[in-house]
């Protein structure tokens, strides 16, 4: 009953990370990772006493966390952040162990647990997708931003970003499928609400990932109902992807440029006086397929940026003159107003559709300058600096560059992940360290440091190399191994094959094993299947 309670309380909570953390001696810990270590004591204190047999899958495990911490101690970057990432690869293979040594019905509750709160996530993405616009307090807990893509909210359903919720609504429906197999009306219903939750996420990954989960399931069900869930799966994507443009542009491509996207013709360099205002003009054309309307809040602005590092601050928005159809046209009289501290900054113009998107932040490049504050004294005071066509005479200064706003495609970060595991190709970058570093050895000044490689088997080989990818490797496909021959005899090994599956075929395209509820998910799926079948014979 006490390591019952652990499990459930840890599982109970994994689909909801705040992002704020709180400190652990000398480490700062999410909210999950802080209530995980008195779960984990339950966990242990519940555990059966008995001499576990030494299972391939927990040694391979093993093996990953011990690599981690040699490469994190060999790293470059930051061996202090490397190793509390491998720490995380830690308490992963910490949850399998434990988990391993649980009885059946303790690992069941588990699953149950987990069901209830993913299946939570799902409802807080239908109801988001549906337009419930008040739940962004409560989703600011666990996000920065709300997401979009052409315009349409992403739903994050309690997760930080919309791959992560997705992943999450993806277990309770593998969970829930299984659960309910002696109650087809109510698994119907449920499969329908969690899929339009699904589908509101627009994660593609995930999808796919939902597509391989149920066909696992439906394979070792009998009878005719077998693969009704994978049915009604499909029918309720097809309808979301049938019925909505937005859902055939995430098929077909990165972002979402063929509905935002704008050049931008500006002065390329403009030198104030601190804390000075100015109206520059600023040309943009529309080169997308969706008009900007001035109904839609569709404004420009900027980003000041100091040291092409730190964004400073976002400037006023301008409204647009007139509606702008693709195609067209438009001069806009924008305010510039330069910082108090003398220096130089670098200046992005960017059109934003208000509480929607920022026309960068789909892969649209922006209009870049480069903005003097107190500079060149001799020069009159915001002179030339309206004039689209006139550089003002400044201070001398190095070329701006025009791929600041860089957003690299999945096949850009695949390809830099390859040449970082040809650099370190025994022991990685370091734990941790692609996201860190995959901009610099792009040749770019500025990056997303939060962009991870999209691949869960990529960001194993740049980050720990052969020796951590062959671990990982290892731990999944025996583990998938032995829930393939388990799960006919056992509804714990089915549940946590499939979801091993469906994670596998979602770490294609994103990685979800940096975040907390997803290594604890992945380490409860493999413990579930080792602790098989000394947990049903106890």
């Amino acid at each position: 009953m006490i390591a019952r309670s652990g499990l459930a309380a840890l599982l109970l909570i994994v689909p909801f990370e705040p992002r704020f953390t709180v400190p652990f001696g000398f480490l700062r810990l999410s909210l999950v990772e802080a209530v995980a270590v008195p779960c984990f004591l339950l966990m242990a204190f519940g555990a059966v006493r008995r001499t576990p047999r030494i299972k391939a899958p927990l040694v391979a495990l093993v093996l990953l966390f011990l690599v981690s911490l040699i490469s994190a101690g060999l790293s470059h970057t930051d061996p202090a952040r490397s190793f509390k990432f491998a720490l995380r690869l830690g308490a992963m293979a910490t949850v399998a162990i434990l988990v391993s040594r649980l009885q059946s019905r303790d690992v069941l509750w588990g699953f149950r647990a987990l069901a209830l709160s993913a299946s939570i996530a799902g409802g807080l993405a239908l109801a988001e997708g549906l337009g419930a616009r008040s739940l962004d307090i409560v989703l600011g807990v666990f996000r920065e931003i709300p997401f979009n893509v052409a315009g349409v909210r992403r739903a994050s359903a309690g997760s930080e970003y919309p791959n992560l919720g997705a992943a999450m609504i993806l277990y309770a429906l593998l969970i829930a499928v299984t659960l309910l197999r002696s109650r087809p009306f109510f698994r119907a219903a449920l499969v329908i609400a969690l899929t339009f939750g699904l589908a509101f996420t627009y994660s593609r990954g995930a999808w796919l990932a939902g597509f391989a989960g149920l066909g696992v399931a439906a394979w070792f069900e009998s009878g005719r109902a077998r693969f009704g869930p994978l049915a009604l799966y499909l029918a309720v994507l097809g309808v979301f992807v049938g019925g909505a443009e937005i859902s055939q542009l995430r098929l077909q491509g990165e972002n979402a440029n063929d509905f935002y996207a704008a050049t931008y013709q500006a002065p390329r360099q403009i030198a104030l006086d601190s804390s000075a205002q100015i109206q520059v003009l600023v040309k943009v054309r529309n080169v997308g397929r969706r008009p900007w309307r001035q109904a839609e809040e569709i404004h420009l602005s900027y980003h000041l940026y100091q040291n092409k590092e730190r964004p400073l601050v976002d400037g006023p928005r301008t409204k647009l003159p007139r509606d702008v159809l693709p195609g067209e046209s438009v001069t806009i009289e924008a305010t510039l107003r330069a910082p108090r501290k003398p220096g130089e900054y670098l200046l992005m113009w960017d059109m934003v559709h208000e509480n929607t998107t920022w026309f960068s932040g789909q892969g649209v490049p922006p209009g870049v300058a480069r903005l003097i504050v107190g500079g060149d004294p001799d020069n009159e005071k915001g002179a030339d600096a309206a004039d689209p066509d006139t550089v003002r005479r400044t201070a001398v200064l190095t070329p701006t560059p025009d791929d600041l706003a860089w957003r690299p495609s999945r096949l850009d970060l695949w390809t830099i992940a390859l040449r970082m595991w040809g650099d370190n190709p025994f022991v990685g970058e370091g734990p941790d360290n692609f996201r860190w570093t995959y901009g610099a050895r792009a040749g770019k000044a500025v990056f997303d440091t939060r962009v991870f490689a999209n691949n869960m088997f990529l960001e194993f080989a740049a980050t720990l190399g052969t020796f951590g990818l062959a671990s990982f490797m290892a731990a999944l496909i025996l583990a998938l191994w032995g829930g393939w021959r388990l799960a006919p005899a056992s509804v714990t090994a089915l549940m946590a094959t499939s979801i091993l599956v469906a994670m596998a075929v979602h770490g294609l395209a994103d990685y979800l094993l940096a975040f907390t509820g997803h290594y604890l998910v992945f380490g409860l799926a493999v413990g579930a299947i080792s602790g098989y079948p000394d947990q049903e014979s106890q």
